[in-house]
């Protein structure tokens, strides 16, 4: 790799550049099996042409400087270019290349030649086909001058309009029109098609370091100077893309009308196509697309088709991007929705109102569902007037005093531990979860407030919780016990359809193992990672412990205590944390110190233990 001020890129040596890239191009076949082949090194010559190419059709040639890719060798295949004839980076080829490339290539129907309006190009493509014409080739050639950032100036650049001329007169060729028709389209198609550019920087050459420029409106494929230097708020001005877009368009609609005043274009209907000049990031194209598609001045034009974004002309990793504009009548849209071979053509997309939906908040229903809803709101109506009067019962709903008073219990014990937990997370992460435990806390007693949990009825109880985590306690650790809890409900559920006779702590025990087992598998965790899970699962193995040694299947709240007290301990000898933030902490910080996640199980199966026996007393 090589490295330089700005950063390494990804490549050997910067004067191999392109012929290896022209090679990793040439190694793949596209969709319908055809591929390209590649003129021999030795030749001095970097010449792409189709394998499947048979003469029979006008050919369609192309080239220019490296740099731009995936122009133009990207763009050789079926339905598009016959030749690409590629020069060093942004040096246009020779006259022998483009000659060699001609006589390749060109049959009895001719050739013709797709030119970007640069000089050298212009020059070089020029005495070629004149030299080819000589020697009894057909061939014409149509110069692109696409650009409309410089109003005054004779020789506008050729630029991203170039590919549109590809791939109108691709469909035309592979149809079997002929140099005279395919020649005319593509002049109506270069005369009539505009395109406008920005940049934040220019693109940095393989090995050497990026020139430090201003960002500039309409700046040149090449790097050249644009039109002006742009003024722009910094990183915290949300306004920024905005504003660069309308700039943009304004003077790309302008220079557009220029085109249509001075010519005989179609009023109605244009093709917006949208270039990645090589250094903007997927997410940024998609906010560029919006961008542009509710534009005032776009709409008013009407944008009926687009094209990208992507990167389709870039300036190697230039970061910036390009708007192109073409007319259209029935014509171009069939020629440019026609089928291609060429991958690094996106296609044509149309342009559809934006749309939303109101998602569901629930899963499907049921009638049977949706009954016992209404039983359950009756119910919570009931309830909340009892309590009005001082009335403590949860009418309607399946309640059980002991339950709801040890799960109060276990929601005090977490609000009142919320500095402690704090404290402790912020030696290993960042200090949040007792304040996370504490909202999650907030929302279920929330929930046992507004008669919403169902004490009496252990599924529902645990689906509600779930519910309560899932919305009211946020960050990972929310998640992670909602999951837990829903899945337990869903197995309470199934083990009540199948065998309710169950004794009541064992289906306890499966259903909340169930659940454990379903928080592993989506939060990657395991025994020993340092988590919360190293206080969990001894609590349960407890828990099945005390299940199979007392005859009347009893609880033993105590022993759970106890072995997820051990469990969490046992985190401050561990010296190296699997998950969570504490993963990416030093081991000299988390020796000495309990993981606060499995210390907040401790600590709820304590206040558990507590009032079981305070219960039992």
């Amino acid at each position: 790799m090589s490295s330089s001020e700005s950063g390494r890129q990804f490549i050997n040596q910067p004067r191999q550049v392109v012929a290896e890239a022209l090679e990793g191009c040439a190694r793949l076949r596209h969709p319908d099996g055809s591929g390209v082949r590649l003129s021999a090194p030795a030749s001095g010559m970097r010449l792409v042409v189709r394998d499947d190419w048979a003469r029979d059709q006008v050919a369609l040639i192309s080239g220019g400087g490296s740099g731009h890719e995936p122009a133009h060798a990207g763009f050789v295949g079926a339905g598009m270019l016959t030749a690409a004839v590629c020069g060093e980076l942004f040096a246009s080829p020779t006259v022998d290349a483009v000659l060699a490339a001609i006589r390749e290539v060109t049959g009895e129907a001719g050739a013709l030649l797709i030119v970007k309006n640069y000089t050298g190009d212009r020059l070089n493509f020029g005495l070629a086909a004149e030299r080819a014409r000589q020697e009894g080739f057909k061939v014409e050639m149509v110069i692109v001058a696409d650009d409309v950032a410089l109003p005054d100036n004779p020789q506008p650049r050729g630029l991203a309009g170039t590919l549109l001329v590809h791939k109108v007169t691709g469909a035309l060729a592979a149809r079997g029109a002929g140099l005279k028709e395919i020649t005319a389209v593509a002049r109506r198609v270069a005369d009539s098609c505009s395109t406008l550019g920005v940049a934040f920087n220019v693109g940095r050459h393989p090995g050497k370091p990026r020139e430090q420029r201003a960002p500039e409106l309409g700046l040149g494929i090449h790097g050249e100077p644009g039109a002006m230097a742009l003024e722009l708020g910094g990183a915290s001005d949300t306004h920024g893309v905005h504003a660069v877009m309308d700039t943009v368009v304004t003077a790309l609609v302008q220079g557009h009308s220029r085109k249509e005043a001075g010519g005989d274009l179609p009023a109605s209907g244009h093709l917006l196509m949208i270039n990645d000049l090589g250094g903007c990031s997927a997410l940024e194209r998609s906010l560029l697309l919006n961008e542009a598609l509710t534009h005032p001045s776009l709409q008013a034009l009407g944008i009926h088709a687009v094209v990208g974004p992507q990167p389709l002309m870039t300036s190697l990793d230039m970061h910036g991007f390009s708007l192109t504009l073409l007319p259209l009548d029935s014509l171009l849209e069939e020629a440019l929705s026609a089928s291609c071979a060429p991958v690094a053509w996106p296609g044509v997309q149309s342009v559809t109102p934006l749309t939303h939906f109101t998602p569901s908040q629930d899963a499907a229903r049921t009638l049977s569902d949706e009954a016992s809803d209404a039983m359950r709101a009756q119910a919570k109506a009931d309830c909340q007037a009892r309590a009005a009067h001082g009335v403590k019962s949860r009418a309607g709903l399946p309640g059980d005093p002991q339950v709801e008073q040890r799960l109060r219990a276990a929601l005090e014990i977490l609000l009142a531990s919320e500095a402690d937990l704090d404290r402790l997370d912020a030696i290993s992460g960042d200090g949040d979860t007792g304040s996370t435990f504490a909202s999650g806390a907030r929302a279920v007693i929330e929930a046992l407030e507004d008669c919403e949990l169902a004490c009496g009825d252990s599924g529902e109880l645990m689906a509600t919780i779930g519910k309560q985590l899932a919305h009211g306690m946020g960050g990972s650790s929310g998640v992670l016990l909602s999951t837990l809890f829903t899945a337990a409900a869903t197995r309470w559920k199934e083990q009540s359809e199948a065998n309710g006779q169950a004794p009541l702590g064992q289906r306890w025990h499966d259903a909340l193992s169930h659940g454990v087992a379903r928080m592993q598998h989506y939060g990657g965790a395991s025994r020993g990672d340092r988590s919360l899970l190293d206080a969990l699962l001894p609590a349960l193995e407890a828990l099945q412990s005390s299940l199979q040694t007392t005859a009347s299947g009893r609880v033993d709240w105590a022993a759970m205590a106890r072995a997820a007290r051990q469990g969490a301990d046992a985190t401050a000898e561990m010296t190296k944390a699997r998950a969570g933030r504490s993963a990416y902490v030093p081991s000299s910080h988390l020796v000495g110190n309990s993981d606060p996640g499995a210390e907040a199980v401790a600590r709820v199966f304590e206040a558990l233990a507590d009032a079981a026996e305070e219960a039992a007393g």
